[in-house]
């Protein structure tokens, strides 16, 4: 998957296999409730999830214990327990970041980024929600392109040219 291969996706939150990523996750939250991690301020959440290539949803799974980027098959795949943990590069509009591969038997496999985990650190109503549509919008963005080399800017003095004065060409 690349990032040019991603295509928006009208309500791809409300998508069957996004809806279904949720409910796994209100079936975990019981067990987690009384865990130091849990952050009862935060609600289970989806976030901007769109087409990711040909085959795949990408967006923000949230919880009371962690925000993650989700790579979600569009097709479930089977569950497999020697993929679980293992660890892939995925390519996104702002660089290469590591995903691990997580799943569950409803679901399949997918794989997440850690954005925060955990996400104690949400403390106001609406927080954690606005941090991931920050954080989907700065993934997504491409990088700003950097000046030529030798090239520092419109005024064409380096540094060293600077402080000694010197124009250089």
């Amino acid at each position: 998957m690349t990032p040019d291969t991603m295509i928006p996706l009208g309500d791809a939150d409300r998508h069957p296999r996004v809806l279904a990523l949720v409910d796994c996750f209100r079936g975990i939250d019981a067990t987690m409730r009384d865990l130091p991690v849990y952050n009862a301020k935060v609600a289970i959440a989806t976030i901007g999830f769109r087409s990711f290539g040909s085959d795949a949803l990408l967006g923000i799974a949230l919880t009371p214990w962690f925000m993650n980027l989700v790579v979600l098959p569009v097709e479930p795949v089977p569950m497999d327990m020697a993929a679980i943990g293992k660890s892939s590069i995925i390519a996104l509009p702002a660089g290469k970041r590591p995903f691990v591969t997580g799943g569950d038997e409803v679901i399949g496999l997918y794989r997440a980024h850690s954005l925060h985990s955990p996400v104690l650190s949400f403390t106001l109503p609406g927080q954690a929600q606005a941090e991931a549509r920050r954080m989907l919008a700065v993934l997504m963005t491409p990088p700003a392109e950097e000046p030529a080399a030798g090239n520092n800017g419109a005024s064409g003095l380096d540094r060293r040219a600077l402080l000694l004065g010197r124009r250089t060409a």
